[in-house]
């Protein structure tokens, strides 16, 4: 079990162990409320990531992460890991804020 302190090096080292074995690799998100702790934890049975933070900052990097195992776990080309979601960029593009209408009471 290796702790890891800075959270870039988390990441690439998860991604890493992905891709060694996807199907495998399972990523796990704990956080206490009465300490204030957010742990996460990456495996794959043989090797376990750690990080652990009490910063609220990063709870962004860890919303990012979890984003980046959909995207890992739903890809079929394992070396295409690094590149941007070209549908996801075109998505975000297209889709426009609503207005807001106002409503009746009553």
């Amino acid at each position: 079990m290796v702790y890891v302190s800075d959270f870039e090096e988390f990441e690439v080292a998860a991604q890493e162990l992905f891709k060694q074995q996807p199907l495998r690799t399972r990523y796990l998100v704990k956080y206490r409320h009465k300490e204030g702790k957010v742990v996460l934890k990456v495996t794959d049975d043989r090797i376990c990531l750690k990080f652990r933070s009490e910063l609220i900052a990063n709870l962004k990097h860890v919303e990012r992460l979890s984003q980046n195992f959909a995207r890992w776990t739903a890809t079929k080309d394992l070396s295409k890991l690094d590149e941007p979601d070209a549908e996801l960029e075109d998505a975000k593009k297209a889709a426009k804020p609503t207005a807001k209408t106002k409503r009746r009471k009553g």
